[in-house]
């Protein structure tokens, strides 16, 4: 595929099939060769071995993707035929004492280095070590090829457990009155907070906190194999092993956020639990009553909200935020002009800065039951690479409600942040100055710091800046509202955040269902009877989330006290767009340069306090 973009036309499962085992044979030889060869500098290696690896590593995030949008018994037969020999591949490089030896080499020869290239450079070689170590480049004999075992395992069971969990949630039907139920992300939320009849929320509460619990195996299976591999390398435990690379401190730090955070929001929680109905209600009650409450309280249904939220309406007014505050523009590519995509709904963006095109996405927003992963995430096909002139291509997905008979998909409020969230996470990616390649967009930014852009961006949803046409009285209703249940659906994500951190911690436990239970009841999460949360939790169990589900919380913190920034300029439109410049120049320009900590620092010009989060979310008072 020589052109611009991927011809997604041509990229069928055999296709795939026929050029990874050449792209995987041309690899290994490159690599071979630097290897072999003796560099003086950063170009002479780090360049080399990008340019060795990326076309292999670009054509299976294709296949991941495929599998991810339109997942089939074709795409699966692809990732199980090649999984194990990229995996292979993956810690053969890894694992190369050769390269290990040659990075520190050129590392120590760079120290010393004054500019702001040399610095980003260095952090690149600094980081490629750390990885190898948790690679087990210090591994030999008997632990060494234990340790490749469990990697090809881990990466076969996060693909089943995935897909047991996309074929349990297209699987269930619920039909009643002529009408037909799902438990798809684009409905089940929805039907939940808006069905009058309790038997039909039950059936698909049962039903969505039951699926695939044939995971439940695989679930014992990931955290005895993540505790082994951790040892290998000398770690107490995965958890231990998973801070090593994050921004939080370390493993207390991240429990007293989140003892913090418990202490701010216990009581409040408990209030806004009564409010609806307190323990008389059942699980499948809970969305609906306080919805229920919530038009009461504020004078407005969801319902009312969504006719202002068409997708194209939203479209056009995050961008033109996005020009407001970062001087950016975007334009959708139409026509003869538009590459090739994967489905018909899928479209194509351009984005561009003082005149000229400096990066490109496609936003795929609608739900495929059975085709498409839950939820919606952002992921980049294309890094930034000055030497290469490459420019950033991204990828969003969503799973929006599909369009009605006129053509509109209209958007609950949730999912218009989930828009603005995923925006978030693309601008860092297409926005970055970097020029390295390992090191532009999200490259090297710390897991616990990669959401900071993308929460940061949900502040902004009703903002006047957009432009997106929802009537003053309504606009004020939805503000008064902002911070309805913010406890409780903050004490949800903290019963996510300790369930992750507890199970990695330590002995993987006998019963990994009596941690969720323990943590879900402290932080009082419902369950029904029978739930198997964890058999679909693919956050950590076939994510990057494992052992870093707190994550959204820390980053939430830092996020918070970005707006906090914004805040502080208040209605002053040329002092809001001064600190846009200044986030675009920091947050969204410098990717993996620095840490997070540092980037943050050069925005803020301190340290992140947890003041901003508390106060935004209404908390004070606690």
């Amino acid at each position: 595929m020589k052109c611009k973009f991927p011809d997604w036309g041509a990229y069928t499962p055999e296709f795939a099939e026929r050029e990874l085992p050449h792209l995987l044979e041309e690899a290994e030889k490159e690599v071979a060769e630097v290897e072999a060869s003796n560099p003086d500098g950063f170009e002479d290696l780090e360049w080399r071995i990008e340019d060795a690896v990326r076309p292999l590593w670009e054509c299976w995030g294709m296949v991941s993707h495929m599998a991810s949008v339109m997942n089939s018994a074709e795409w699966r037969k692809v990732e199980d035929d090649f999984q194990p020999r990229l995996v292979a591949f993956s810690l053969r490089v890894g694992q190369s004492r050769r390269l290990y030896d040659h990075t520190k080499a050129v590392l120590r020869r760079m120290k010393g280095g004054e500019s702001a290239s040399d610095a980003t450079r260095e952090r690149i070689l600094e980081k490629s070590i750390e990885a190898a170590e948790r690679s087990g480049v210090g591994l030999d004999g008997a632990a060494k090829e234990r340790f490749n075992e469990i990697q090809s395992s881990l990466a076969k069971i996060g693909s089943d457990f995935r897909n047991a969990v996309i074929d349990a949630t297209a699987a269930f039907k619920f039909e009643k009155d002529g009408k037909t139920y799902t438990i798809d992300d684009a409905a089940y939320q929805e039907t939940m907070k808006h069905c009058a009849d309790r038997e039909v929320r039950e059936a698909l509460c049962r039903a969505r906190a039951t699926r695939a619990p044939e995971n439940a195996s695989r679930i014992r299976e990931t955290l005895a194999l993540r505790k082994e591999m951790a040892r290998l390398l000398g770690f107490a435990d995965y958890a231990e092993m998973s801070l090593a690379s994050k921004c939080a401190p370390s493993l207390e730090a991240v429990r007293g956020m989140i003892a913090d955070l418990d202490a701010a929001t216990a009581k409040r929680a408990r209030e806004e639990h009564d409010e609806i109905g307190g323990d008389a209600l059942a699980p499948w009650d809970i969305a609906y009553e306080a919805e229920r409450l919530r038009e009461r309280k504020y004078g407005y249904s969801e319902e009312e909200l969504k006719r202002c939220f068409s997708l194209d309406a939203v479209l056009d007014g995050l961008f033109r935020l996005s020009k407001e505050l970062f001087g950016v523009d975007v334009e959708e590519v139409r026509g003869a002009d538009k590459p090739s995509v994967w489905h018909p709904d899928v479209r194509f963006f351009a984005v561009r800065e003082g005149g000229n095109v400096i990066a490109h996405f496609y936003l795929d927003p609608y739900t495929r039951p059975g085709l498409k992963s839950g939820g919606a995430w952002m992921n980049e096909f294309s890094n930034r690479c000055d030497r290469l002139g490459k420019k950033p291509l991204a990828v969003m997905v969503a799973n929006f409600p599909l369009p009605d008979a006129n053509g509109a998909s209209h958007l609950p409020m949730r999912e218009v942040e989930t828009l603005f969230h995923e925006f978030g996470h693309a601008l860092q990616c297409m926005l970055t100055r970097v020029g390295e390649e390992g090191a532009a967009g999200i490259s090297l930014v710390e897991w616990d710091a990669v959401e900071v852009a993308s929460q940061f961006m949900e502040n902004w949803c009703l903002d006047d800046r957009t432009g997106i046409e929802v009537p003053d009285a309504l606009k004020a209703k939805v503000r008064a509202a902002k911070n309805f249940r913010a406890a409780s659906i903050c004490r949800r994500q903290l019963a996510f955040a300790s369930t992750d951190l507890d199970l990695h911690s330590g002995e993987p436990p006998v019963d990994p269902d009596a941690v969720k239970r323990r943590h879900f009841d402290h932080f009082g999460v419902p369950v029904v009877e029978g739930d198997c949360f964890l058999c679909s939790f693919t956050h950590i169990f076939a994510g990057g989330y494992a052992a870093g589900y707190y994550g959204y919380k820390w980053a939430e913190v830092m996020s918070a006290d970005c707006y906090g920034a914004f805040e502080e300029s208040k209605d002053d439109d040329e002092a809001v767009r001064a600190t846009g410049a200044k986030f675009r120049d920091t947050v969204l320009a410098m990717g993996g340069s620095k840490s997070a900590l540092e980037v943050f620092r050069d925005f803020r010009g301190r340290d992140p306090e947890i003041a901003a989060l508390v106060r935004q979310q209404g908390l004070l008072a606690s």
